[in-house]
């Protein structure tokens, strides 16, 4: 599991320009919505919000994800999916 400085990092580097609000939306799970009902209006659009969002969450999955050797010697992909349930 990532923590929450992890995360922001990465949002940074994506966008540093929203990178507080991409980190609570991922960390809280708050909607676009949420974030701009308590901050105002965000200076972003809806849409491309989300698409930096994937882009984070695809970027925290690459970074959590290893391989695992089974008993009979093959490799397994181990996703670090308990960060996003």
């Amino acid at each position: 599991m990532m923590s929450e400085k992890e995360t922001y990092e990465i949002c940074n580097e994506v966008d540093s320009f929203i990178a507080r609000e991409l980190t609570e939306s991922i960390i809280h799970k708050v909607s676009y919505d949420m974030l701009e009902a308590h901050y105002g209006i965000l200076p972003i659009s809806r849409r491309s919000f989300y698409r930096k969002k994937e882009i984070v969450l695809e970027i925290i999955e690459k970074r959590t994800t290893r391989l695992v050797e089974e008993k009979n010697g093959q490799y397994m992909i181990v996703w670090g999916r308990e960060f996003f349930d």
